[in-house]
Order: C-alpha cells, then sequence, then structure tokens
C-alpha cells in the first residue's frame, strides 16, 4: 500500500501509476476522483480541476443511452453538443441559431467529430442506443 505519498501535476503532464496488483494504485485514482477517502492525511485538488475516473468495470445505467453513459460529466462543450442535437431535433429555428453559435464559440465541432471518431474506432456507430441493448463485450469497450 502507499503511504506518506506527495506529489503535483501540472497542466499537460502525463503520468502513469505503475506498481504490482494489490498495493492501491486503484485506490489511490478512486480517492483522487472523490469515490473513496483517504484513511489519514488530507488531499487538494485545484478548484479549476475536474477529476474524472473511467472504472476497470464501468458502472453503466442501462436505462440510458451511450452517449448519456459516457457524456455524464458537467462539461460546457458536451452540454453545447447535447443543446445543438436537442435544438435540431425540435427544429426550431431560434434554438437552432443558438446552439450553432455555441456550437461555434466553444469550438464544440472539432469535439463532436473526435468523439464520433473515437466511437468509430471501437465500431460504436449508434450513441443513441440504449446501454441495455448492447452485448456484453460492447459494454467492455
Amino acid at each position: 500500500m502507499f503511504s506518506d505519498i506527495s506529489f503535483h501535476i501540472e497542466e499537460g503532464d502525463k503520468i502513469a501509476l505503475v506498481a504490482r496488483n494489490g498495493t492501491g494504485k486503484s485506490t489511490l485514482l478512486k480517492i483522487l476522483a472523490g469515490k473513496e477517502t483517504p484513511d489519514e492525511g488530507k488531499l487538494w485538488i485545484n478548484k479549476d480541476v475536474d477529476v474524472v475516473l473511467f472504472e476497470q468495470e464501468p458502472d453503466l445505467d442501462d436505462e440510458k443511452t451511450i452517449a448519456d453513459n459516457v457524456f455524464f460529466h458537467s462539461n460546457p462543450v458536451i452540454k453545447a453538443i447535447k443543446d445543438y442535437e436537442s435544438a435540431s431535433e425540435t427544429e426550431d429555428v431560434d434554438k437552432i441559431t443558438d446552439a450553432l453559435a455555441q456550437m461555434d464559440e466553444l469550438n464544440a465541432w472539432d469535439f463532436d467529430s473526435k468523439v464520433k471518431q473515437i466511437f468509430g474506432k471501437l465500431k460504436i456507430h449508434h450513441l443513441d442506443a440504449l446501454v441495455k441493448n448492447l452485448s456484453g463485450g460492447q459494454k467492455s469497450v
């Protein structure tokens, strides 16, 4: 197990946790993500930092879509994309115009295309599909 650890991660840093099984790597990550509390000491994360943990065994909501399970995190770009998609479905010109402006302002077009490209490589093409309709293998991707 880890003890008396201290570290600082700067923007742009790439890190890796390398240790034997059972030494606490997953527990440390869960503590950083706020899913578990440390036995002692203190944890400080800058208020401008969002920590998101991708679990080894994802806890998916079968009644939600793939997109809703993946993009659950509150993020302005994700919200802009959801608003745009919602506005497009209603065919409300004012909502579409506002959504387009927000997408442009946040450069969300790039994000959306990258996400679709990644999912395409994983052979997931219908982000609106319910998770309960996926195979076990598709859920684990």
